[in-house]
C-alpha cells in the first residue's frame, strides 16, 4: 500500500503573481468593457475575476499540478510580462503597439473541455466520484461576489455569505437569477418597458424636448452658488469651465447691475470654442473667487460652508448638452445620418423650478410615508463628513429637487407595477428576479444622477458617477441627466449621456 500524498496545495508552493497582477489591470483597462458583474452595482473592494479564479484553482489543486495547464485554465495564454515590457519599451520610443499580448483578456476565457478533464483528473483523489462539484468552496465574506462567480464558472459548489444585504442582493443577481434561464431576460424586458413608459408619461413635461426628434437635450450642467459677502453678487462655483477636450467651454458674463450691493447681480454664460476664451475657475481648495469686475475678492471657504449650512447655497444652470441628428451623403451617394454632441446656454424653461417644487410639495409626504425617499440623516464619518460640512445632512440632500422628483417617481412606478403583479398572482420567482434587476438599474441611476456626479470634460466620456471616488466628495459643478426615454434611446446612446 502506497503512502498517501502530502495534502499540499499549489498555492502553497507557487503562484504567478506578476502575470496575475498584469491581467488584473487589463481586466479594468479604461475604455474597454469591464466584466459584466461589475456593472450590476458598485462595490468598493471588488476582486479581479482572474485573481479570484487563480486563488480558487491553486487552493484545490495539488502542489505538483501542471503549471502550464493552470495558466491556460486561468486564461493566460501567452506571456503577459513580456507583453507589458514591450508596451513600455514602445511607449518610451514614442511608438504604439495595438495588442502585444496576442490573446484576449484572461477574465473572458471560460474553461474548455480539455481544461475540465484536466481539472477533474488533478483533483480526482479528493472527489469520490471525480466530479469537481463535490468540492465546496466557502466564502464567508463574499462582498461583490467575484469568488462565487468564478466558482460557478469552474463548476464548483459554493457556500457564500456577507453581512451586508447589498452584497447578498448583488450575489443573487449574479449567481441565482441567471440560473432561471431565458425567461428572466424576457421578464426584465417586459417589466422595464412598462416602467419606462409610465416614467416617461409622468416626467415628460419636466424635461421638454423642443427640438425633438432631431435635437435632444441630454444633460444639464449646474454650478453651486453662494452670495458674495462683499458685493452681494450671485457667484457660480466651478473649478473650471471646460465642456470638452477640444477647448469648448464657458465664459462668464457677470451682470453688474447698479454696482455692489444692488439686486440682480448674477452671471450669464456664453459657449466659447477655445481654452483661452474660457473664464477662470471660481473655486479652488474650498475658497471662492468673485467673478464680478467691480469686486473680484476671495470668498473664504468658511463663509461658503456657513452659507451652505444655513441652507443658502443654491445652484445655477450654466449649460445644456444636446445631441443633434446630422444627415450626410456617402461616396456611393447614399444618405446616412449620425448623432453629434453639442452645447448650448440655458433657456428660461430649462430649469422648471416652480413646476418641480409644486410636484415635490404634493408628492414628498406620501413618498416619505412609504419610505421611497431616503430622508435619514447622513452619519458622521471619514467618508461622509464632506457633504455634512456643506449642509447636506440627509441622504436626500445629495439630489437636486428635479433629480429627487425623477428618482422618487421611478421608485413610485416600480412599486405600482410590482403591486399590480402581486395582486394578479404573477409575482413568481422569475418575475421577482426581473424586478430585482430593475431595482439595480434604478440604483445605478441614483449613482449617475445626483449632486455628486459630474461632467467629464477632460476625456469627453460624459457623466462620471458619484462613486468614481471612494467617498462622498463635494462636487461644485454637477451633471444632471434627462430621464431615459424612447426619444433619447433613438440616439443610439447609453443611459449615461
Amino acid at each position: 500500500m502506497s503512502a498517501p500524498r502530502p495534502d499540499t496545495r499549489l498555492i502553497e508552493r507557487w503562484m504567478p503573481i506578476t502575470a496575475l497582477g498584469i491581467e488584473s489591470l487589463r481586466e479594468r483597462t479604461p475604455m474597454t468593457p469591464f466584466p459584466a458583474p461589475n456593472r450590476l452595482h458598485v462595490w468598493w473592494a471588488r476582486r479581479p475575476l482572474v485573481a479570484s479564479r487563480a486563488a480558487v484553482l491553486a487552493s484545490i489543486l495539488p502542489a505538483d499540478a501542471d503549471r502550464d495547464r493552470f495558466l491556460h485554465a486561468v486564461g493566460i495564454h501567452g506571456d503577459p510580462v513580456a507583453a507589458r515590457d514591450a508596451m513600455e519599451a514602445a511607449k518610451r520610443a514614442g511608438k504604439r503597439i495595438a495588442n502585444p499580448y496576442g490573446y484576449d483578456r484572461a477574465f473572458k476565457y471560460s474553461l474548455d473541455a480539455a481544461d475540465r478533464r484536466w481539472l477533474s483528473n488533478s483533483i480526482l483523489e479528493r472527489c469520490q466520484d471525480g466530479d469537481p462539484a463535490e468540492i465546496k468552496v466557502l466564502d464567508p465574506t463574499a462582498g461583490g461576489g467575484s469568488i462565487p462567480f468564478e466558482n460557478s464558472r469552474l463548476g464548483l459548489s459554493t457556500l457564500a455569505n456577507d453581512l451586508n444585504p447589498v452584497a447578498a442582493f448583488v450575489m443573487a443577481a449574479t449567481l441565482d437569477w441567471p440560473s432561471l434561464g431565458r425567461s428572466v431576460l424576457d421578464a426584465v424586458e417586459e417589466v422595464s418597458s412598462a416602467w419606462r413608459e409610465l416614467l416617461e408619461e409622468r416626467l415628460a413635461s419636466v424635461f421638454p424636448q423642443e427640438g425633438a426628434p432631431d435635437r435632444l437635450d441630454m444633460t444639464y450642467l449646474w454650478a453651486r452658488t453662494v452670495a458674495c459677502p462683499y458685493c452681494d453678487g450671485l457667484v457660480p462655483l466651478s473649478p473650471n469651465w471646460r465642456l470638452a477636450p477640444d477647448g469648448t467651454g464657458i465664459r462668464l458674463l457677470p451682470q453688474l447691475g447698479e454696482g455692489p450691493g444692488a439686486s440682480g447681480r448674477m452671471c450669464a454664460f456664453k459657449i466659447v470654442g477655445s481654452a483661452t476664451e474660457q473664464s477662470e475657475g471660481t473655486v479652488a481648495r474650498g475658497d471662492g473667487t468673485c467673478p464680478f469686475s467691480d469686486c473680484g475678492r476671495v470668498i473664504d471657504g468658511d463663509e461658503i460652508k456657513r452659507q451652505a449650512q444655513a441652507g443658502h447655497m443654491g445652484q445655477q444652470l450654466y449649460a445644456v448638452v444636446f445631441r443633434r441628428r446630422l444627415e450626410y451623403v456617402t461616396k456611393a451617394g447614399k444618405r446616412r445620418w449620425k448623432w453629434e454632441r453639442g452645447y448650448r446656454t440655458p433657456r428660461p424653461g430649462d430649469g422648471n423650478a416652480k413646476q418641480v417644487e409644486s410636484r415635490l410639495v404634493e408628492k414628498l409626504p406620501e413618498w416619505e410615508a412609504f419610505d421611497y425617499v431616503p430622508n435619514e440623516e447622513i452619519p458622521a464619518g471619514e467618508k461622509t463628513d464632506e457633504p455634512r460640512r456643506y449642509g447636506m445632512v440627509r441622504w436626500c440632500d445629495l439630489f437636486s429637487p428635479r433629480q429627487l422628483l425623477c428618482h422618487g417617481t421611478s421608485v413610485e412606478v416600480f412599486h405600482e407595477l410590482m403591486q399590480q403583479d402581486q395582486r394578479a398572482g404573477r409575482l413568481d420567482g422569475v418575475r421577482k428576479a426581473a424586478y430585482g434587476y430593475l431595482a439595480l438599474t434604478i440604483d445605478t441611476l441614483l449613482d449617475y444622477n445626483c449632486r455628486g456626479s459630474y461632467w467629464d470634460a477632460t476625456t469627453g466620456r460624459g457623466i462620471r458617477h458619484l462613486f468614481n471616488r471612494h467617498d462622498y466628495a463635494m462636487v461644485w459643478s454637477f451633471a444632471e441627466m434627462a430621464p431615459w426615454s424612447r426619444a433619447l434611446a433613438s440616439t443610439g446612446q447609453s443611459t449615461r449621456p
